[in-house]
């Protein structure tokens, strides 16, 4: 059942599906569409005011898939293309000159880069990807050694170390010396992806296995992160540059 409410100058389109299993109301946005599920036969008086409150986060959702699907696909990394860091997206200019090799740095908001003048495309993303790949990496170990805290204090735990590398399939892992490990790719993202990921790997040092305590513990510290992991599941594969 489609339905629409007024936020603003924004016109908001939602799908209702009712469950007789779901005790409580739970909002996501997928492939840029919202859905509303709710428990069966919950009235448009009890969820509708839930929607308005929400509603800025409904945006912020329905922009970020709108920006993700704008900019998906491999990138040759030319100037003029945009490259993302924690969810926003900043102009690339590259510049050609004599040097030998590549260099890849970040100022008054985009990425600068120079490269030598007889490279391809194909050169000048195989010299570029690695340098920004790096700047993701030492950006993001930064960002989250900072933005951990605020879960290790909710929590009472703090792991071993934090580290940030590639990893093939997953976001993050906390290994058996409790030491949190962060896939690069994760910081690409919107910062309230980052959250879910440290928050997940952080609940595991209380819990190693997905266990009901262990889920209590991460919805104590991200209450919505059902709906962050969804987005994640999502729109992960567009995250792959």
């Amino acid at each position: 059942m489609k339905n629409s409410f007024a936020f603003g100058n924004k016109e908001i389109t939602y799908s209702v599906v009712e469950s007789r299993k779901r005790k409580h109301l739970n909002i996501a946005v997928a492939d840029g569409e919202v859905i509303l599920t709710i428990p069966f036969a919950t009235k448009p008086e009890v969820y509708e005011p839930l929607l308005r409150t929400k509603a800025p986060w409904i945006l912020k959702q329905l922009t970020d898939y709108e920006e993700l699907e704008l900019n998906n696909g491999e990138l040759q990394f030319r100037s003029g293309e945009k490259l993302p860091y924690l969810g926003r997206y900043y102009r690339l200019k590259v510049t050609k000159n004599s040097a030998l090799s590549a260099s890849l740095h970040f100022s008054k908001g985009r990425f600068e880069a120079t490269v030598p003048e007889e490279l391809s495309v194909d050169e000048q993303r195989a010299q570029l990807y690695p340098l920004y790949k790096q700047w993701i990496q030492e950006k993001g170990q930064s960002f989250a050694e900072k933005r951990i805290q605020r879960f290790i204090q909710r929590l009472g735990r703090a792991p071993s170390g934090v580290a940030v590398r590639s990893m093939e399939k997953r976001w993050g892992s906390c290994t058996p010396q409790q030491k949190i490990l962060l896939n690069w790719r994760i910081f690409l993202a919107p910062v309230t992806m980052v959250d879910y990921v440290l928050a997940h790997e952080v609940a595991h040092l209380k819990e190693m296995n997905h266990t009901y305590v262990y889920w209590e513990t991460l919805r104590m510290l991200i209450p919505d992160y059902e709906e962050r992991k969804e987005w994640l599941r999502i729109n992960g594969n567009q995250l792959y540059i």
